[in-house]
Parts: C-alpha cells; sequence; structure tokens
C-alpha cells in the first residue's frame, strides 16, 4: 500500500512539474474573474447566482487552457501568451465598466467611432493600479528559469515518470464533466434562455462568468451576421409587404406641429392607474394631471413589451414595429438598418438626439439609437455627477440638464428622453419623499413606487417650467408615455384601487400636447405605442411609405382604428383580425431578425 501511495504521489508530482505554469495561471487569472465580480461590477446579485458565475469563471479558464496540457514544445510560451491576451481583455473590461456600466461587446466594432467623444475621460480611468492585473505574468516570465531549475532537480532526485496524454485526457474530460454539471446546476433552460432571448453582458455574466459572457455574446453575433433568407424569400416576403401595407393615414389635425420641436418623454414604470388619483390628501401626478387636461389624452394606450422589456418600447415606439417575445431588439439586432422616427424626421430637416440617465450601453443602447438615426445619445456620461436613485441618475438632474441641451440643438429638433428615478426597486431617500407615506403600511414595494413616481411627476414638472423659460414648451410637440405598468401586487391605497389582472395591468397613459394647445381633450381609443411614430408624423406633417404597423391616433371615420378583440391594433388584410394580427407579428419579426427594413421599403 505504501508503494502504491508513493507512486501516486510521483504521479501527481511529475504532472504537476509538467503542467505547473497552466495551474498557476488558472489559479491566478482565476482570481482576476473573482476580483472582478466581487469588487468591480459590484452588481447585487442572490448569492446562489453570484457564486455560479465565479465557479463558471475557473471552469471556463480551465477549457481555454486545457489544449496547451497536450502541447510539448514551447507549451509555457503558449501560456504566457494567452494569460497576456486574457489579462488584457479583463482590463479592459475593467476600464470600460468603470466609465460605462457595462462590459464591451462584439458588435462594437462597427460603432467605435462613437468613442471619440469619451475618449479623453476614459484615459482618465487608466490607474496605475490597473497593472496589477498583469503581475502574475511578470512573476512568471521572472521566475520562469528558476522553476524550470526546480522542476528538473525533483525529476532528478525522485525519478519522476514521464507523462503521457493520457493523464492530459482525463484531466480534460474531468473539465468538461465539471462544465456540464455546473450548466446542469444553473439549468440548460437557462441558458438556452440567455442565448437566445439576448441579455445584455453584464447580465450574462451573473450566471456564467465573465469569460463565458463574453463567448455568448460572440456566438450571437456570428448568428445574427451569418443568418440570411434566400432571395426567393426576401422577395416573397418584400411582396407580402407591397400587397397589404397600408398608406399612411391623415387626420383633421394633420400637420398642425409641422416644423415644430418635437419632445417625446418615456417615463419609467408609469401606469394609468395613478393618473388623477389621490393619496394623503395629494394629488400623486399633479404635473401630468394638469398636462393631461390641457392636452390630447389616450387613458386607454396599450404598452408592448417582448424579451427587451423596458427597451422594447424605446423600439416600439421609434418605429412602429412590434417587439420579439423571445428577444431583446437592441441586443440582438441593434446594428439592424431601421425604418424609424428619428431617421425620418432627419430626413425633413430635423435634428434628433436621445437621452437617458444611465450607462449608454445598457440593453445596447448606444448602438441601437444609432441605427434608429439618432445622430447623438447623452448617457449617464454626458450628464452632472448627481444623485444616484434606483438604477441611475436622478430625475431631477437629468431633466434639468436635458432641457439645456434640447435648447442648443439645431432647430427643428426632435428629442427623445427617457426617464429612470421609477425604477425597480422602488428604494427612497430624502428626495423622493413628498407624499409622507408610510412605506411598511403598504404591499411590497408599493409605497416606494409611488412615492417615486411622484418625485418623476415633480421632477417633470421643473422639466415643463424650464422648457417654458427657454421658450421652448408653448410651440413644441410634447409627447409623454408610460413605458410599461410597474410590477406590483393587488392593492388600494387613497384613491387608487389596482388590480393587474385587469385591464390596470395592460395600460399606460399617453398625453399628446399640440403647440399651443390650451384646451384639452380625451380619448377613449383602444391604440398602443405602436402608433407613436405614425401619430406623431401625422401631425408634423411628415410624409412616408415605409412599413407601419400603427397609425395615427386622430384618424377617424373609415379610417379609424381597427381594434381587434385583445386590444392590439393591426391593419385589415382578410377582415379576421385575430389572423391578420398573428401575420402581422409573424412578418414584424421576419423583418426584424433578417434585417429586411431595406428590402420591405423599396
Amino acid at each position: 500500500m505504501t508503494k502504491i501511495i508513493k507512486n501516486i504521489i510521483k504521479f501527481i508530482t511529475a504532472f504537476l512539474c509538467e503542467q505547473y505554469l497552466l495551474i498557476f495561471f488558472v489559479i491566478t487569472i482565476g482570481y482576476k474573474l473573482y476580483y472582478f465580480n466581487t469588487y468591480v461590477l459590484k452588481v447585487t446579485w442572490p448569492d446562489s447566482q453570484y457564486q455560479d458565475g465565479i465557479m463558471f469563471g475557473y471552469i471556463t479558464l480551465a477549457i481555454i487552457f486545457s489544449p496547451l496540457l497536450f502541447v510539448k514544445k514551447r507549451k509555457n510560451i503558449f501560456a504566457i501568451f494567452l494569460a497576456i491576451i486574457l489579462s488584457i481583455l479583463i482590463f479592459i473590461d475593467n476600464v470600460y465598466f468603470s466609465y460605462f456600466a457595462s462590459l464591451p461587446t462584439a458588435g462594437l466594432i462597427s460603432s467605435m467611432g462613437q468613442a471619440s467623444d469619451v475618449g479623453p475621460a476614459i484615459a482618465d480611468l487608466l490607474h496605475p493600479w490597473l497593472l496589477l492585473y498583469f503581475v502574475d505574468i511578470v512573476i512568471a516570465i521572472i521566475s520562469l528559469k528558476y522553476v524550470k531549475l526546480l522542476v528538473q532537480w525533483l525529476r532528478d532526485k525522485y525519478t519522476l515518470p514521464t507523462i503521457d496524454f493520457k493523464p492530459s485526457v482525463v484531466f480534460v474530460l474531468a473539465v468538461f464533466i465539471s462544465f456540464l454539471a455546473a450548466v446542469n446546476h444553473v439549468g440548460y433552460d437557462k441558458l438556452s434562455e440567455v442565448v437566445d432571448r439576448g441579455y445584455d453582458t453584464v447580465s450574462t455574466s451573473q450566471y456564467y462568468g465573465i469569460m463565458m459572457a463574453h463567448a455568448i455574446d460572440v456566438a450571437r453575433f456570428i448568428k445574427e451576421e451569418t443568418s440570411h433568407l434566400s432571395p426567393t424569400e426576401e422577395a416573397d416576403l418584400a411582396k407580402w409587404v407591397n400587397d397589404n401595407k397600408s398608406n399612411q393615414v391623415a387626420s383633421n389635425l394633420s400637420g398642425v406641429a409641422k416644423n415644430k420641436n418635437i419632445i417625446m418623454i418615456q417615463v419609467e414604470s408609469l401606469g394609468g392607474f395613478v393618473i388623477n388619483q389621490k393619496i394623503n390628501n395629494k394629488e400623486i401626478t399633479p404635473n401630468l394631471n394638469k398636462l393631461a387636461a390641457t392636452s390630447q389624452y389616450f387613458p386607454n394606450n396599450r404598452f408592448m413589451i417582448g424579451g427587451g422589456h423596458t427597451s422594447d418600447s424605446d423600439f416600439v415606439a421609434n418605429t412602429s414595429y412590434y417587439p420579439l417575445t423571445d428577444a431583446s431588439v437592441f441586443v440582438l439586432y441593434g446594428r439592424d438598418d431601421f425604418t424609424s422616427l428619428p431617421k425620418t424626421l432627419v430626413s425633413s430637416g430635423y435634428s434628433a438626439n436621445a437621452y437617458h440617465g444611465y450607462n449608454r450601453n445598457f440593453w445596447n443602447r448606444d448602438t441601437a439609437l444609432s441605427s434608429l438615426g439618432y445622430q447623438k445619445f447623452y448617457a449617464a456620461d454626458s450628464f452632472s455627477k448627481g444623485s444616484m436613485i434606483n438604477l441611475g441618475l436622478n430625475d431631477g438632474t437629468f431633466l434639468s440638464e436635458t432641457a439645456d441641451f434640447i435648447k442648443e440643438q439645431t432647430k427643428p429638433s426632435f428629442s427623445f428622453a427617457i426617464t429612470l428615478t421609477s425604477h425597480v426597486p422602488f428604494a427612497t431617500t430624502s428626495e423622493t419623499k413628498d407624499l409622507g407615506l408610510h412605506i411598511d403600511d403598504y404591499p411590497n414595494q408599493v409605497g416606494g413606487y409611488l412615492e417615486n413616481i411622484n418625485y418623476t411627476d415633480r421632477m417633470l414638472g421643473s422639466f415643463f417650467d424650464k422648457l417654458k423659460a427657454n421658450g421652448l414648451y408653448d410651440d413644441s410637440l410634447i409627447v409623454v408615455y408610460g413605458d410599461h405598468v410597474p410590477v406590483l401586487t393587488k392593492f388600494s391605497a387613497g384613491t387608487i384601487s389596482y388590480d393587474p389582472e385587469t385591464v390596470q395591468g395592460k395600460e399606460v397613459p399617453l398625453i399628446i400636447k399640440l403647440p399651443n394647445e390650451t384646451e384639452g381633450k380625451t380619448y377613449e381609443n383602444k391604440g398602443t405605442n405602436l402608433d407613436i411614430m405614425p401619430t406623431i408624423l401625422d401631425l408634423a406633417g411628415v410624409k412616408t411609405t415605409n412599413l407601419m404597423f400603427g397609425q395615427s391616433l386622430f384618424a377617424s371615420g373609415d379610417k379609424s382604428l381597427n381594434v381587434c378583440t385583445d386590444q392590439l391594433v393591426v391593419f385589415s388584410i382578410t377582415g379576421d383580425c385575430k389572423a391578420d394580427l398573428k401575420a402581422a407579428k409573424l412578418k414584424s419579426a421576419k423583418i426584424i431578425r433578417y434585417n429586411q427594413f431595406d428590402n420591405v421599403n423599396k
């Protein structure tokens, strides 16, 4: 037995002598990934998911270095070269995340020109301590000669056996079995969902670690670039669009905002159930209530989201296309040649800019908004370092500085602003508390939501006042809508009685203030966010022949909205509303997935 144990020890020692540098780098680079996950990302993840990310970090490194187990000549040189590449990748991730609060993607290569404005700021993030990411490589290079001598001494002193390829095969098999077990632990369905639906890279790393998150991103990129329709399929799709699309609908308000500035505001989690309601004898949304009373108000507007959640609201409002149910359009198809609201307005002499108080690559917005035709995207790095509430920059600082940016834009201008403070988890601060609620008196997150949406409303009021001071309010077309309702349980508070299982869980307010408007009107049209783009173009008197799946909300008579039983608007093809809706969604998805915008709009 003693002899067997000695032989096993000799065998393990021989293997370590043979593969010492590979094992060293798996350990040291694995620690870098651990450090990056824990102290740089600083994302509040459940412990189990955080631990999964760390586990996958070490396993993926073992997989990456595994081929070198079978290399005899210049193994250590290849190992050092590979370690340098991986360390540079982590270094880039660190610098990029420090500025954008997201991780770089494969698609970023196509938009490198957008980085020119932030280059100097990124340079400021190159702190000397980042060189610590390369200390293990320096140690390995300096000590390589001495370690080789030590290894040779051990071989000679203990007559260590020569290791053939069999142990390496066993090791590789063990690594891959560990990988499969780890995937099974997280869930194969989760991996499929992450790959197919298109989460941002930070969210993907939550489950699978940074290295695997990058691998998944590259796989998505390759899939997107190599997926094509045949010429026959392209022709059939174009024919369907040509045969079935409706002409752009005009109304009796067509051109009322011709050559006027357009300001479109997407309010985070603005549910229709808070409009014109009170709690503690205070209006929850006094400024939006006032705006609705003096504007064209659509209380029954339906939001539309799919695999991209909030980013789908951006997409739908800006394109009048259906979102994908199984993927984020912005993440997977953000470089498409979209036909869009900003592109159409720019072709008619408008400038077009987007504004958001969070990092520019969240939901791949930087790339997608550029593809939509926005000439500049003002993200978190464009604004002052104000207080952070919930997900990002507080709406007060964001909206105030957005008003200043809008003032400087070339006129007529189109401005798209996305608020953020009323985002989950609806945490409250001294800035947001104005309704005087005792948060613990309400169901989970309800009190926080009400305080936050009230804060956003107050900041919108200040925003409108600043537009007035800048001479931009009265003479502009202003559109305000909710991206989706908040995820809340059924509750009653003040004059609110909310039940997400009813129509309340589907409706967000849409308020359209016409230039110089003082008297409002309420409509019971059951439209959707698909109708925002055609409605704005109608009011602006801008023509387009491009396909849109919505139409102007102000159309009347035989041109009025065709409403399905589930209240989703479609253009009529067969007269069977449900069949038409299904066909429209399928064609919309095919155009997006295969980037057929130019083809179907020739």
